[in-house]
């Protein structure tokens, strides 16, 4: 064997060697690819349609008591459904648009088997006779539900000489607990509406005459300061030329 012959086959030897490393290379590569292609749809697998992740468990908080055995339920018939299938947007929608006393509702998944469902409730502001019941609505003018008593701390609101308040009533007194600060909101209580919407409440034991719903703010005003006297009957009608008796 010549030394030419002898250095080409050396030459050509590394070649071959450098074609496999890179066939061998090519081949690594390849089966990296798709062994996280594998891994990719294993998870898709185990979070999208495998019953390991299901949801199995509801946590419901924040709901009223009255209204917990219907969120529970809506919430439930997620049971099943895989945790990371579950529309969080939709089932918050279905809860508010079917639960009244829901005002809101965030969703959120709790690996690996439990929906949290947490509800924001509203607060019945005020408790409107009718058909010897009495309907809870809140400051907005939303009716929570019809229950045989008002809550404790929920002003009734009557209509005088009336079989049931009208709906103008209804705003004038909703108008009228918007206007007060809390701390005189929470000691509202016998809110009277009569034939021309006007207003009576008691606070404690002295009766206020508020009106119509005019001058809401100098209402607000006037009426602490007449209150220091502990009057029987406060009349802020005219609340630029207020009158207290007894």
């Amino acid at each position: 064997m010549t030394r030419g012959s002898g250095t080409r086959e050396a030459t050509e030897q590394r070649f071959a060697e450098r074609a496999a490393q890179a066939r061998g290379q090519r081949l690594r590569r390849w089966l990296v690819v798709m062994l996280c292609i594998a891994v990719v749809l294993g998870l898709g697998w185990l979070f999208g349609f495998s019953a390991l992740l299901g949801t199995k468990r509801v946590e419901v908080t924040g709901a009223d008591p009255a209204d917990r055995p219907r969120i529970e339920a809506i919430a439930e018939t997620e049971i099943g459904t895989p945790l990371a299938r579950v529309d969080a947007d939709a089932l918050s929608s279905t809860i508010t648009d079917d639960v009244a006393g829901a005002a809101h509702a965030d969703v959120e998944r709790g690996w690996p088997h439990t929906l949290k469902v947490n509800v924001t409730s509203r607060v019945p502001a005020l408790a409107v006779r009718r058909d010897g019941g009495y309907r809870l609505l809140d400051l907005e003018g939303v009716e929570i539900r019809t229950v045989s008593s008002p809550p404790k701390g929920v002003p009734a609101v009557t209509a005088e000489g009336q079989e049931g308040v009208s709906g103008h009533g209804v705003r004038a007194a909703q108008g009228m607990l918007a206007a007060l600060p809390q701390a005189l909101r929470s000691r509202v209580k016998d809110v009277t509406v009569d034939s021309a919407d006007q207003i009576t409440f008691r606070l404690g034991g002295t009766e206020v005459v508020w009106g119509d719903g005019s001058d809401p703010e100098l209402k607000v005003k006037v009426i602490p300061i007449l209150l220091q006297k502990k009057p029987d009957v406060i009349d802020v009608s005219a609340p630029e030329t207020p009158v207290t008796r007894g």
